[in-house]
């Protein structure tokens, strides 16, 4: 009876990783928000709250924070249909926004363009898996990265990527499977690889 009891108290005390993010305050669901379907990564954790989810809100998919400084930023009444987001920098996404499923946003590039400034990175990166601290050998300082804005009531597809420095303003719609690699105005709807300006809403 006594090990039942053990096993019992485990299993009520136990805490899913996310659970244990919001608990230790670096992250911040709003209410009724359902991030069921979310997965976090916080690689290099300092006092602060790393992803802000407003009120309303459906939110899945992989969000990995790189950095100490790295935010991520969603809105009220927002749905996240699942994918991968990654900062290095800022990610903000605004109220009332759609992403549907196997979207990809990244505001780095991840590596440099110059073989010389990233030849070390699958060594430093194969350190730190050896030491269990995925990314902690990981030199930035020649990484470039730009936030992320997507401004309110926008509809972003399927499959599409949207790279750093991009800037959707109010309403734009992206096609499926477009790679969003520059910002656009208001109303905009895009489309392709790169995404160009298809028509502007009436």
């Amino acid at each position: 009876m006594g090990i039942l009891k053990k096993i019992i108290k485990k299993l009520i005390g136990y805490q899913t990783p996310l659970q244990k993010l919001i608990k230790e305050g670096f992250v911040l669901v709003g209410q009724n928000s359902d991030v069921s379907g979310l997965h976090v990564v916080i690689k290099k954790k300092q006092k602060g709250v790393y992803l802000k989810i407003g009120s309303n809100s459906i939110v899945n998919g992989t969000f990995v924070l790189e950095r100490e400084n790295a935010r991520i930023e969603i809105g009220s009444n927002t749905f996240i249909g699942g994918g991968l987001f990654v900062a290095a920098e800022n990610i903000k996404i605004g109220n009332d926004v759609m992403f549907s499923w196997g979207c990809t946003v990244s505001d780095t590039d991840a590596h440099s363009l110059n073989w010389e400034e990233r030849k070390n990175d699958v060594k430093e990166w194969k350190k730190g898996l050896d030491e269990g601290s995925e990314g902690k050998y990981k030199n930035w300082s020649k990484v470039k990265s730009q936030p992320i804005l997507i401004e309110d009531k926008c509809w972003v597809g399927f499959n599409v990527i949207l790279l750093k420095g991009v800037t959707l303003a109010e309403e734009c719609i992206v096609g499926a499977g477009s790679v969003v690699t520059r910002s656009f105005e208001k109303g905009s709807i895009i489309a392709g690889n790169p995404a160009t300006l298809i028509k502007k809403q009436i």
